[in-house]
């Protein structure tokens, strides 16, 4: 959110392609040349900003929080008539996934030919799992 956008055959500007062609989420028009502050001051990007806020309000202690954001605002917004009830209804597939994802990864980072921890203390016996090292780069 607010760092992509699409635009339509129009040229109208949406916080997303799910949202093209819905005339409530046309955030500008690239004829407009309108620049980021007159996108997010739109009321489709104070929608989308309302939806990170929720998001960062009820999702803060989700584990999968730095990269999932709530899952897609289409999903969460767009059936409810914009109005912020929720986040994206699969939340919950969602979780489950990445934590298979995450599971799965770290196996193989454990198994004989993952990487070794390497650092000060360090026995070598330990190693890191995939998701830390990802949330590591992620939060640089």
């Amino acid at each position: 959110m607010e760092n992509t956008f699409a635009v339509g055959p129009d040229g109208s500007i949406y916080p997303c392609y799910r949202f093209v062609g819905m005339p409530e989420y046309v955030m500008g028009n690239v004829r407009d040349r309108p620049s980021q502050a007159d996108l997010a001051a739109s009321p489709a990007g104070v929608r989308m900003r309302q939806f990170k806020e929720y998001v960062d309000v009820n999702c803060k202690g989700c584990k999968h929080l730095r990269y999932c954001r709530g899952g897609c605002p289409y999903n969460a917004i767009a059936p409810t008539d914009g109005i912020i009830m929720g986040v994206d209804p699969h939340c919950i597939a969602y979780k489950r996934i990445f934590d298979e994802i995450s599971d799965r990864f770290n196996k193989e980072m454990m198994g004989s030919m993952g990487l070794e921890a390497t650092g000060p203390g360090s026995s070598g016996s330990s190693r890191p799992g995939i998701m830390s090292l990802m949330q590591k780069m992620i939060g640089r």
